[in-house]
């Protein structure tokens, strides 16, 4: 019981913060679409909107737990887990709206361009810190080794 509930704890902790992330992004999304397509927004949101935000926030949790928790299946580097990460994402999106594709109203693409906005923000900021770590990476071995050499006992 408490190896089921230290693996369903942290996702379902991780679940609840993308479900509010996901209803105040949608929001926030809500205000700035009417004003770039110039119809009302409707703020309401439907049940079955919440069914699927809590569905898709749980199978995310789940997602990044098995990618990035502490008993992670991939022994990867980070960006190579983020990039099967975000795949596993497109192809969950997919089959959110597939499934719930019958349910929605003219607006409810909203939904689905917030999870892609994440998405996209994810690998952005993640391609950026790759890049950043990299560069900074090679400076500090080339520290390293210049400092090595400078204090490696000579052999005669």
């Amino acid at each position: 019981m408490n190896k089921l509930m230290s693996v369903l704890m942290p996702i379902k902790s991780l679940a609840a913060l993308i479900f509010a992330g996901l209803i105040v992004l949608y929001m926030v999304a809500g205000a700035i679409v009417p004003a770039v397509i110039h119809q009302p927004f409707n703020f309401t949101i439907p049940f079955i909107f919440v069914i699927e935000g809590v569905v898709l926030s749980v199978l995310i949790a789940g997602l990044w737990g098995v990618f990035f928790g502490d008993q992670a299946v991939l022994q990867w580097r980070y960006f190579p887990k983020l990039i099967v990460f975000c795949l596993a994402m497109a192809a969950l999106l997919t089959l959110s709206v597939l499934v719930f594709f019958g349910w929605h109203t003219d607006w409810a693409k909203l939904w689905w361009m917030v999870i892609a906005c994440i998405m996209a923000g994810v690998v952005g900021v993640s391609i950026i810190g790759e890049l950043y770590y990299r560069k900074t990476g090679r400076r500090y071995t080339q520290i390293l080794q210049n400092y090595q050499a400078a204090h490696t006992p000579t052999s005669n």
